[in-house]
């Protein structure tokens, strides 16, 4: 049986060789909340970026230039889902409008974001102009991990060229990659998003508020609370306070009804201000597994949390009919 290192671009070679090698190639959906998702760091030492960063109308500027559509054709032969990094269509706490706003392709609004913001001056390259007069250059950085990811920005780097934004990609080291964030040194990173996208109500709503530095959109405000205030940044931006009234309001409510209200609150707080900005969710993950192997589901999820992958169906009562070795 075959898991890791196997892509969705890798399953049309995978199912045409089925029958040679006797094996079948199951699909599984993942459930994060993003595939694939854009961090802005709200607390980047640089002065310009973290207050160009905090104003809500660049973040969903940026969203609304993604050509969500495109990258799901070109990697993921569209059978992902386009949309926000939020709760998927098998949570409960789903409603069709997390998933959409501010993330349908809209070139002409996001030009008219980035107008208001005063960003009105470009260079001869077409680029726009910060107060200071450099370029709108971004700089994404990742873990160096997935070429998957580096295609991504390849093609979002086309069209935030379309409103006048540069984006540049820097790889490096995982540890490296997370403590130039922790420290505020990145302006932007990628990673995936959610990793439980299918939460029910009585799941902790922990990681819409800032409880970690592991949430790449706010490290200082995650450190602040894991440390008890020893070190990180206070959180200054009302809309983030709210989330963490929310939070704590979730673990004194006594009833199913009070504890979806505020899932429900905290996700529309996130889908409006754009704290991450999700690309595709739902990737079939291909999982190889030889025609004499039982007892793995044909149907399934393929997700850390929830399922730690295989764990959830119990890989220790597999087992081999060696009847079938040869089919």
């Amino acid at each position: 049986m075959q898991v890791r290192a196997i892509k969705l671009q890798d399953a049309t070679f995978l199912k045409a060789n089925e029958k040679r090698s006797a094996y079948r190639v199951l699909l599984w959906p993942t459930v994060q909340g993003s595939h694939f998702a854009l961090f802005p760091n709200l607390n980047a030492n640089d002065p310009k970026w973290r207050k160009l960063l905090r104003d809500v109308r660049f973040r969903r500027a940026l969203s609304l230039a993604i050509d969500r559509e495109e990258i799901n054709d070109v990697l993921f032969f569209g059978l992902a889902k386009e949309g926000n990094n939020t709760v998927q269509e098998q949570s409960e706490l789903f409603e069709d409008h997390f998933q959409t706003n501010w993330a349908e392709l809209d070139f002409e609004k996001a030009n008219q974001l980035l107008d208001e913001l005063g960003l009105t001056k470009r260079n001869d390259n077409g680029i726009r102009l910060m107060e200071d007069g450099e370029p709108l250059s971004i700089i994404v950085e990742t873990a160096g991990e997935s070429t998957e990811q580096t295609d991504v920005l390849e093609l979002i780097r086309d069209s935030w060229r379309e409103i006048g934004v540069a984006l540049f990609t820097k790889p490096s080291q995982r540890t490296v990659f997370r403590n130039r964030i922790f420290s505020g040194e990145t302006i932007m990173s990628v990673w995936s998003g959610m990793e439980n996208g299918v939460p029910t109500a009585n799941e902790s709503p922990a990681r819409l508020a800032t409880t970690s530095q592991l949430s790449y959109q706010w490290p200082k405000w995650g450190q602040y609370y894991e440390t008890k205030g020893q070190s990180g940044e206070p959180v200054d931006m009302p809309e983030v306070e709210r989330l963490n009234e929310l939070y704590r309001a979730w673990h004194i409510a006594d009833n199913d009804q009070e504890r979806t209200r505020i899932w429900k609150e905290m996700l529309q707080i996130h889908v409006e201000q754009q704290f991450t900005i999700g690309v595709v969710s739902g990737i079939l993950q291909p999982i190889v597994v030889k025609n004499h192997l039982m007892n793995v589901p044909k149907k399934a999820i393929f997700n850390w949390d929830p399922g730690a992958h295989l764990g959830m169906y119990h890989p220790d009562l597999f087992w081999f009919n060696e009847e079938r070795v040869k089919e």
